[in-house]
């Protein structure tokens, strides 16, 4: 399996364990008072907004997404000559699928790389899809960096608002949760 499919796959998992959590907020009564934080709140922003520049809801663009996911796992699955629940099933093996989280290591090790250069790699292609987004917004690199930067503070400030804390504080709390992970 190359590693461009490997990663679509991972992307796409992990964004419908998060836009499972993100259901879950949205079921919620009490929308203002309880709303999700953290990452999962920047990934509802962001799917909001996709979903307005497709002229779509969310739970429309969630379908798309999962349908999407699901005919890729349905081709892989052809490729390799099995059912899609054995696909799953190998993928969960290898470290796919853990709330979101890649297992580099055996990655690196099916690439036949090392765990730095499989990083250099991701990171090469994070930097590819971030001149790709800057040209279509027709600006540059390091000006997209510093308005996604903005909208990131902006989003901290609001957490923190809503929780009745600093910044500097959520900083910590969401350090903290980090490592405790």
């Amino acid at each position: 399996m190359t590693m461009k499919k490997k990663l679509a796959v991972a992307t796409l998992g992990a964004m419908f364990v998060v836009s499972s959590i993100g259901s879950a907020f949205a079921a919620q009564a009490s929308v203002k008072s309880q709303q999700p934080s953290g990452k999962a709140y920047f990934f509802m922003q962001r799917l909001d907004e996709l979903a307005k520049e497709k002229g779509i809801t969310v739970e429309e663009l969630k379908a798309q997404l999962e349908q999407e996911r699901e005919a890729k796992l349905a081709e892989m699955a052809k490729e390799k000559g099995i059912t899609v629940e054995e696909l799953k099933a190998q993928m969960k093996e290898k470290g796919f699928g853990r709330k979101g989280k890649v297992n580099l290591e055996e990655l690196a090790k099916e690439k036949g790389i090392t765990v730095e250069e499989l990083k250099a790699q991701l990171e090469q292609e994070r930097e590819a899809k971030l001149a790709e987004m800057a040209k279509e917004k027709g600006i540059t690199v390091e000006e997209l960096k510093a308005q996604l930067q903005q909208q990131r503070e902006a989003k901290l400030e609001e957490i923190a608002k809503q929780k009745g804390i600093s910044v500097g504080e959520l900083k910590a709390q969401f350090e903290a949760n980090r490592k405790a992970k």
